[in-house]
């Protein structure tokens, strides 16, 4: 539980809070624009390069594995020297690979640079959400952690649109070159983004005092909150991508929609999330990180048995768009884990934390795409939506297992360093469970 004398920051928002936050927003919009983009691509690509559908599942799982790798290097890099240094570097490699896909002509070129482009991005939301957390006023951190989440459903609406209207008139190739040119514009805003003043103030202090590196990373004080973390995101994404990845190539191949068709199911799967992501940052404000994530997982579950029961029947109906939108309203549960994860991990350790949690949780849903290209070409598509659904219940389940940490001051939580008193941790609001 947090402790009652927490002092709330009575910062608003400035001119220089939202150019952090734009800033940020803008590199996360293009990680999930890059996922699922990719999940229309794969269909031209599939036919020019004569690939195999486990080819294509495979295609699917290096992006995502390769995601976790560049969280762990990055979210390590982000704490050690800096969030801004971060969040230039990892747009500049994914916009090399992007690009330099335009261009591959076989399998292996094509893991290589989607590889590369994975790992670029993998980097982008441990740094963005620390130096998000540490700007915005702590009332308000919910909220503001929960829009920079919602970047990522502006990436599908981008993704959806160019993936079901511009690619069929311009080809795969000519996508990949025009999708790598916006980057150069988000370099741009990033340019002037001030550095994280709390992350200063912490890498300030310890530069004058030895750190021990086994209490850096003790068990109470990171390993513990990680574990937690990492499977409420592995929850989280084994539920979200499993479900959604294959959809576009599904619909297209089995039921014979058309690509513009399967674009605007995405587009619609993407409003649902991006409403879901502005409620889910209200309420984790009022009412707090553990019942937001618990509800958000709740609804995403009882939305899927719906669609489940109804998918046969209703998959030509525009009738089915209504347990869509319970599902992908609920299925926006890591919306809470910007704020949730920044608030049980001190400044130190905070990228690394964020972006391992989230990362790895990301990078080990590279099986489901493996799971479902066996199961759908001869089960049909309901039993994984049934099976993304049995995952949301759990993590509605386990949302229990985090203390609750809402309002808690970020440069409070950084004064639990490893040669500190737990006293001062409970002070700084953070729990007992993880001081």
């Amino acid at each position: 539980m947090v402790a009652n004398d927490i002092r709330i920051q009575s910062e608003k928002m400035d001119k220089k809070k939202y150019k952090i936050f734009f800033g940020a927003y803008i590199g996360w919009i293009f990680d999930y624009y890059e996922v699922f983009l990719l999940s229309f691509l794969v269909i031209p690509m599939a036919a020019a390069l004569s690939l195999s559908t486990t080819q294509v599942a495979s295609v699917f799982s290096v992006q995502l594995a390769f995601l976790a790798l560049g969280g762990v290097v990055f979210g390590y890099l982000g704490d050690k020297v800096g969030r801004k240094k971060i969040l230039i570097a990892t747009l500049v490699i994914f916009c090399l690979a992007t690009f330099m896909r335009a261009f591959t002509f076989d399998y292996e070129w094509l893991i290589f640079w989607t590889a590369i482009a994975g790992f670029g991005l993998g980097g982008e939301y441990g740094a963005a959400q620390a130096l998000v957390s540490e700007t915005v006023p702590s009332k308000q951190r919910g909220f503001w952690s929960s829009m920079l989440y919602g970047g990522a459903y502006m990436g599908i609406f981008i993704g959806a649109t160019v993936g079901g209207f511009i690619l069929p008139l311009i080809g795969w190739r000519w996508t990949f070159v025009i999708s790598a040119l916006p980057v150069l514009f988000a370099l741009y805003l990033r340019k002037d983004v001030e550095e994280s003043k709390v992350w200063e103030k912490e890498i300030g202090k310890s530069a004058k005092v030895k750190v021990n590196i086994w209490k850096k990373y003790g068990l109470r004080r990171f390993w513990k909150p990680f574990t937690i973390a990492l499977i409420a995101a592995v929850l989280q994404y084994f539920a979200y991508y499993g479900i959604t990845n294959f959809l576009p190539t599904y619909l297209v191949k089995y039921e014979g929609f058309e690509m513009g068709t399967a674009g605007w199911w995405l587009f619609f799967t993407a409003f649902a999330g991006l409403v879901g992501s502005f409620i889910a940052g209200y309420t984790a404000d009022k009412w707090g990180r553990r019942i937001t994530l618990s509800y958000l997982g709740f609804v995403a579950a009882l939305g899927g048995i719906a669609l489940f029961f109804t998918w046969s029947s209703l998959i030509d109906s525009l009738w089915i768009l209504l347990p869509m939108f319970f599902l992908y309203f609920g299925s926006n549960g890591a919306s809470v884990f910007g704020s949730l994860f920044s608030e049980i991990f001190p400044t130190d350790v905070r990228s690394t934390g964020i972006s391992w949690s989230l990362q790895i949780g990301r990078g080990l849903s590279a099986f489901p795409p493996l799971i479902t290209a066996a199961v759908f070409p001869v089960y049909g598509y309901s039993p994984i939506i049934l099976g993304g659904a049995a995952l949301f219940m759990m993590l509605a389940i386990w949302a229990w297992v985090f203390p609750e940490t809402k309002n808690v001051r970020l440069d409070k939580v950084s004064s639990s360093s490893p040669d500190q008193k737990k006293e001062e941790s409970i002070t700084a609001g953070v729990s007992t469970d993880l001081s």
